[in-house]
């Protein structure tokens, strides 16, 4: 079994799979921001890293652990802004970009600072480097023979 979470396209970022269920609502505004979710018996803090009122944000999942969770459905306010922003440092995250509410595409990224907009960064510029790669492998194939006539 896997450490990471696995996301399907077009799932809501808050239920990132067809398999994942809610366990606790920990941040909303409009929609879902944060939370606790479980895959395969396992949980995973979900947080929205940008975007929050647009259409397209970027969203991050974290393997947590029972003293986390504990924490987590601990406190409110600040101290859970700081607990979650902690959550999310030291590891290797899921991070996705979501469009209207449906989950696009997603890569796994190292993390070693909690500061959600370094996360941001740090999976765009990851993310742009597999759609140029992407992009320049269906360039190539567009110059097969067999596509170009």
């Amino acid at each position: 079994m896997s450490d990471q979470l696995r996301p399907q396209q077009g799932a809501r970022p808050w239920l990132p799979a067809y398999d994942v269920t809610s366990r606790l609502l920990l941040n909303e505004y409009n929609i879902p921001l944060a939370g606790l979710i479980d895959q395969d018996d396992v949980t995973y803090l979900y947080v929205c890293l940008m975007g929050e009122l647009e259409d397209v944000n970027i969203w991050a999942y974290a393997l947590v652990d029972d003293a986390e969770i504990g924490l987590l459905t601990s406190l409110t306010g600040d101290d859970l802004a700081a607990a979650i922003n902690g959550a999310l440092t030291r590891r290797t995250l899921v991070v996705a970009i979501a469009a209207d509410h449906e989950l696009v595409d997603w890569i796994p990224v190292r993390v070693d600072a909690a500061e959600p907009l370094e996360i941001a960064r740090s999976f765009v510029k990851q993310m742009r480097r597999r759609w140029d790669t992407i992009r320049m492998e269906v360039e190539d194939l567009e110059r097969q023979p067999e596509l170009a006539s």
